[in-house]
């Protein structure tokens, strides 16, 4: 992206783990996003057995003097009543002064602590999904390294990031996520 002077912004971008809730009341959850994270954007669909929504939300960022903002991204099987949620920050990481403060890690640690509390409220099941990855070692140098789902290619192939050679992923290393119960 360029700026209006033609120099290139640099956005940090920064996902959350993604967080599945179980035995939930949807609605209230909304209202939490709508609380905090929808003063600039809110969408909801519904379809027969599920609700998706997106909230985006802005807000200052003190620390840098920059703008931030939190984009909730929900997906709800209706059936199940679970609930997948992933948070993405943008922005707000280096400010004037082009220092890092850390305030995208706090905008996801307020978040996660917002989750958490209305959860423990309403006696729901939160777990953090971990997306998957999987460590392999190339054949080609011996070196080991850890590969995330979206480093596989449609053939089941990946590059070592030491060589730079492809090679083909073994079924049995194919990286699964993995969940973390939190509440």
């Amino acid at each position: 992206m360029l700026d209006t002077e033609g120099e290139v912004v640099h956005w940090e971008l920064q996902i959350v783990s993604t967080l599945l809730i179980r035995n939930l009341d949807i609605e209230v959850l909304f209202e939490l996003f709508r609380e905090h994270y929808s003063n600039t954007f809110e969408k909801v669909w519904e379809g027969a057995n599920t609700i998706n929504a997106v909230f985006i939300g802005t807000e200052i960022a003190y620390r840098t003097a920059s703008e931030q903002s939190t984009t909730v991204i929900v997906i709800y099987d209706i059936e199940r009543n679970e609930c997948e949620i992933t948070a993405v920050t943008h922005g707000g990481g280096t400010g004037l002064l082009r220092i890092d403060w850390g305030s995208q890690s706090a905008a996801q640690n307020t978040f996660h602590k917002r989750l958490i509390e209305l959860a423990k409220r309403h006696g729901w099941s939160v777990s953090r999904i971990h997306p998957p990855s999987a460590s392999v070692k190339c054949p080609n140098c011996g070196a080991s390294y850890k590969y995330n789902e979206d480093q596989i290619r449609l053939d089941g192939t990946v590059e070592c990031q030491n060589c730079l050679k492809s090679f083909v992923l073994p079924e049995r290393d194919k990286p699964k996520p993995t969940e973390e119960r939190l509440v």
